[in-house]
């Protein structure tokens, strides 16, 4: 018996010794080994994720992200003065994920401004955050900036403190439905809109705003503007059909408040006429320079802009002293070119007998010779 003993040595170390070891391997190995090796985080760089990058009260902050397999991290809450608020300690799974984990909840006592989320894999990694303590504040303006608006387009500019991730903004005229605008960002701080006033629709019209900031605040703000699409009416009162004076008085009205109205004259400058406030009655002199018919207009324009007209013709003949002093003129000047023509006749035949004269006696001189 003792001659087969090295054989059995030798076949449990070159058969079974060896199963033994690789059933030990095998059975060591857990099943999502395979999802392990896939997600391994081969370079060791660390990922950071935040369920949100600005913050508000009552807020909570939640931190993940993928780091190597198996490992441990240490997390780190930094105020913006630099202290540390809070501390959390996490384990990647097989894949490298790590998280969520709830790290912290922000409150009003909390410092606003820049934090700092610190976490430590074979190093620190940063993330940076913002809180928030308070709401936007917006401001409506309205372009042109007038007080009383016409049948125009309207550009709504809605301004803010700090950016603002969204806007809303409604027109509602006096006797029109509400209508929703669309609204597109300059800056974030500045968002802008467009509205054209219907006509026939006046009175009061609201404008309401509507915004977000990045942390999730909102706010409200209201505009209220005043719509006019009516021009107002002037009305050319009195005024000479004919006149032979060059200076003119012309009289009229307006049916509304309103500082002056342009009188315009053919071939002269525009005349502004002021308008009585109370009678609503205006009046001026006007020079004309052209003669026969002018026609006379004049507008007037409100608040809004809206332009109202009248126009009446005066025909122009000057007077008969003037026709007369011309005619005299004439004449004279006629009697004065007369007498040059006269003169240049005379002129001429004294030349012309100058010249015989001098043919005359030259020849005389050659025969006597």
């Amino acid at each position: 018996m003792e001659k087969y003993k090295p054989k059995q040595k030798n076949l449990f170390l070159s058969i079974i010794f060896p199963l033994i070891l690789t059933s030990m391997f095998l059975f060591s190995i857990p099943l999502t080994a395979p999802l392990a090796l896939a997600y391994t985080n081969t370079d060791q760089v660390l990922k950071i994720e935040t369920n949100k990058q600005h913050y508000k009260i009552d807020d909570s902050l939640t931190v993940s992200g993928v780091a190597s397999p198996y490992s441990s991290l240490t997390i780190q809450l930094l105020n913006p003065k630099g202290e540390r608020i809070a501390i959390a300690q996490v384990e990647a799974d097989s894949r490298g994920w790590w998280g969520p984990v709830d790290v912290y909840r922000f409150s009003s006592r909390d410092v606003e401004g820049k934090w700092v989320i610190k976490v430590y894999h074979k190093g620190w990694f940063n993330k940076t955050i913002f809180l928030d303590l308070s709401p936007p504040t917006i401001n409506i303006s309205l372009n042109p900036e007038k007080k009383v608006y016409k049948d125009e387009t309207l550009t709504i500019i809605v301004s803010g403190n700090e950016k603002l991730s969204k806007v809303l903004v409604n027109v509602t005229q006096d006797g029109l439905p509400q209508k929703s605008l669309d609204v597109s960002s300059i800056d974030g701080k500045t968002w802008v809109a467009t509205y054209l006033i219907q006509p026939g629709f006046e009175g009061s019209s609201t404008i309401k705003a509507y915004a977000e900031d990045l942390a999730g605040y909102s706010t409200t703000s209201t505009l209220i503007f005043n719509v006019d699409t009516t021009p107002p009416k002037i009305a050319i009162t009195e005024i000479p059909a004919r006149t032979e004076s060059a200076l003119i008085k012309i009289k009229g009205t307006v049916d509304e408040p309103i500082s002056h109205v342009e009188i315009l004259i053919p071939g002269s400058k525009p005349v502004k006429a002021p308008v009585d406030v109370k009678s609503l009655k205006w009046e001026a002199e006007v020079l004309l320079s052209v003669r026969g018919d002018n026609v006379i207009r004049v507008k007037a324009a409100d608040e809004a802009g809206n332009v109202g007209e009248d126009s009446k013709v005066v025909y122009y003949v000057e007077p008969l002293e003037v026709v007369k002093a011309e005619i005299k003129t004439l004449r004279e000047d006629i009697g004065k070119l007369g007498i040059l023509i006269l003169i240049a006749v005379v002129l001429s035949v004294l030349a012309a007998i100058f010249s015989i004269i001098s043919v005359i006696t030259i020849t005389r001189r050659i025969v006597i010779k």
